[in-house]
């Protein structure tokens, strides 16, 4: 009787596992899908603008390495940490100056989102907003 009883907890979970995963696959798909449709229905003014604010994203990224110390190097390169681990052991590293530079980095990208998202038309931004929703909760499963 216990053998069925554990075969049964063992079958149950077996289960759930390949439902989970079958499901955040579907997410990915469907997010992939959105992304898609997404990209093909921006002007290419819009399409100029997202590639305006990747060149930003990469610039302050070499910008703020540029300012690293020995030790924030070691810290970025080390492949044995997550990246969630790298950042967390970084910030603790940070001068005022690099401080300043993520904080003027963030108004600066939060100026270009919103000159992006007023070109946006209605269905678009649903959309935009959409893509954004699921790239949250995707970081917070990462956490």
């Amino acid at each position: 009787m216990k053998k069925y009883v554990i075969c049964a907890v063992v079958f149950s979970l077996f289960i759930g596992i390949i439902t989970i995963s079958a499901q955040s696959d579907e997410e990915h798909v469907n997010h992939k899908e959105l992304r898609k449709e997404f990209y093909q229905s921006l002007s290419e003014n819009q399409k100029a603008q997202l590639d305006v604010k990747k060149k930003l994203r990469k610039e302050h990224k070499k910008a703020m390495k540029s300012t690293f110390t020995e030790e924030q190097l070691l810290i970025d390169e080390n492949r044995e940490l997550s990246r969630k681990e790298r950042k967390k052991t970084l910030k603790t590293t940070l001068s005022a100056e690099q401080h300043d530079l993520i904080k003027n980095h963030k108004e600066m990208m939060k100026i270009e989102n919103e000159k992006f998202k007023t070109t946006l038309s209605e269905i678009q931004l649903e959309q935009y907003e959409e893509l954004k929703k699921q790239n949250g909760k995707r970081k917070k499963r990462c956490k």
